[in-house]
């Protein structure tokens, strides 16, 4: 079977999601192929710009700190004012469709974390707003009886470390459990879903203001546990007498799925094709010009032909990636992947990483080279597709973890590369 589409857009993590939303937007057909769900509906929801330059922490606004960036950054092919504009993009969506994402006003919000540590992201949802711990006098840590990895003693035992935090008087507060007879132990999902309801909803109004009578705060902080909706967040911080600050947990988050619902919802509205489980296996190419990928999917293998294409698959752990003993290369067009100054990985997989865990690690800035219209590059540098773009994780040149900079890079390199497909329609 064959398919036609002005853009195909393969990935449904943040990159692919927004390339599908920027494309649509410029009036193309847009069909996107997705082999699992992402990343994005299992993290924390933050969107994180830029948090760390060669290790210090990034002061004010971090738009403002992109040009300290070596000149091979996402960031810089981009263009401040290019992510700027993307990010405008994604908030506009998300707002559209019940997600609103915010920034806090002197540069990067702290958000307090389930490990007990301030992470610095850009955007967050209205339930993040990690600032109010710094005025607050005191503050109530709670959770829920038998919801795993999540542990409050830890938490405020962290968190008095930070000086700015030394003088706040904390304190720690269980809720019941509310789904007894729970065959494993109970993630923030299991919670979140069930406060989705109205009895959930109510449950834990009722149980915060419990905890909070017995134990008066100015603040409290939980886990990702109001809701599966930004409705349900409103409607329980509504019922709660002190502020509510939701902490990023391990995955399974539902900051993630928030955003992740409210962009799907989107696409749905622009009437984009969505192809789930599809695994693209191939791709037709004459030179640099390519026609159609190939994609083995649940009605069997299909051929999808489109004018332009936007990869954004993931890199090692995503699947768009694949190793063997002295190289890495890209899965479907056979891409090299190279170190972030352009040079091959090292031969020996031993040395893609550095034995300092906080060091500099070559596999973590690895991917593919591209210009500044996300088009692929080959080793010397001349494009090797000509109507073929990559964005998110597939990009190389920067490292997500350490910069603390992985989902705003993917919506700036989408929305580049999305612009750039159209060009080609």
């Amino acid at each position: 079977m064959s398919r036609t589409t002005d853009i195909l857009v393969v990935g449904s993590g943040m990159a692919g999601l927004m390339a599908a939303i920027v494309a649509s937007g410029q009036g193309k057909r847009v069909t996107l192929l997705s082999r699992g769900c992402g990343s994005l509906n299992i993290g924390s929801g933050c969107v994180d710009v830029l948090g760390y330059v060669n290790g210090q922490p990034v002061e004010g606004q971090p738009l403002e700190a992109l040009d300290s960036l070596p000149e091979r950054h996402p960031y810089r092919l981009v263009s401040k004012e290019g992510v700027e504009e993307a990010l405008k993009t994604l908030c506009a969506v998300s707002a559209r469709h019940g997600a609103p994402l915010e920034a806090a006003a002197n540069g990067n919000r702290r958000v307090p974390t389930i490990l007990g540590t301030l992470k610095p992201t850009c955007l967050t949802l209205p339930s993040c707003r990690g600032e109010l711990l710094e005025t607050a006098a005191s503050a109530l840590v709670v959770s829920v009886e038998g919801l795993k990895d999540s542990h409050p003693a830890l938490v405020t035992s962290q968190l008095r470390r930070y000086p700015h935090l030394a003088a706040v008087t904390w304190h720690e507060a269980h809720l019941e459990n509310p789904i007894p007879g729970a065959h494993r132990n109970l993630s923030p999902l299991d919670i979140a879903r069930y406060v989705e309801s109205p009895e959930g909803t109510a449950w834990l109004a009722a149980g915060l203001r419990k905890a909070l009578r017995a134990t008066p705060a100015d603040v409290v902080l939980l886990p990702p546990v109001c809701g599966l909706s930004n409705a349900a967040w409103e409607a329980v911080a509504a019922a709660v007498p002190v502020p509510l600050v939701e902490m990023p947990t391990l995955p399974p988050g539902v900051g993630g799925l928030r955003l992740y619902t409210a962009l799907k919802s989107e696409l749905q509205a622009r009437d984009v094709d969505m192809v789930e489980n599809a695994l693209v296996t191939g791709a037709e190419c004459d030179g640099k010009h390519c026609a159609a990928l190939v994609a083995e999917t649940a009605c069997g293998r299909r051929r999808f032909a489109a004018k332009a294409f936007v990869m954004a698959t993931g890199g090692f752990m995503g699947g768009g990636f694949l190793s063997s003993p002295g190289e890495a290369r890209e899965t479907v067009f056979g891409l090299p992947v190279l170190q972030a100054d352009g040079s091959l990985l090292p031969a020996r997989p031993e040395d893609w990483s550095d034995q300092n865990i906080f060091g500099n690690h070559a596999f973590a800035s690895a991917g593919v080279m591209v210009n500044a219209a996300m088009s692929p590059l080959r080793i010397d540098g001349t494009p090797a597709l000509n109507n073929v773009f990559f964005a998110g994780r597939s990009v190389g040149g920067y490292d997500f973890a350490s910069e603390k900079s992985g989902n705003g890079v993917a919506v700036a390199t989408a929305w580049r590369a999305a612009l750039s497909a159209c060009a080609q329609c």
